[in-house]
């Protein structure tokens, strides 16, 4: 038996060619339609509308970067990314910021 790869001829030999660094023109094109097309379904959802989100595809996986005001809204943004055709993954980065602390009650003292 031969290690994989050995055998001449095999794609995995040695003097393969590699595939280019960037991506083809149709993946490109593909990309720039899911950043537009969840763009403007982002902005038609009323519990997203408004907010100040970053949307970012390589490789028809959509990300969305930045932060909401509550878990509702980022699972909102997530649920619509999910519409968006020919999205293959969705990477949900949006913050929701800690509830700020209660502040403490002084007493006064004599």
């Amino acid at each position: 038996m031969m290690p994989y790869g050995s055998e001449p001829g095999d794609r995995y030999d040695d003097d393969r060619e590699y595939a280019p660094l960037m991506p083809a023109a149709e993946a490109l094109e593909a990309d720039l339609r899911i950043a537009d097309r969840a763009a403007v379904a982002l902005g038609c959802n009323a519990r997203v509308r408004g907010r100040r989100l970053e949307v970012l595809v390589q490789n028809q996986v959509l990300i969305l970067l930045g932060e909401v005001e509550s878990d509702r809204v980022r699972m909102a943004a997530g649920a619509v990314a999910w519409t968006v055709p020919e999205v293959f993954d969705v990477c949900n980065q949006l913050t929701v910021p800690p509830e700020p602390a209660a502040p403490e009650t002084q007493t006064a003292q004599p």
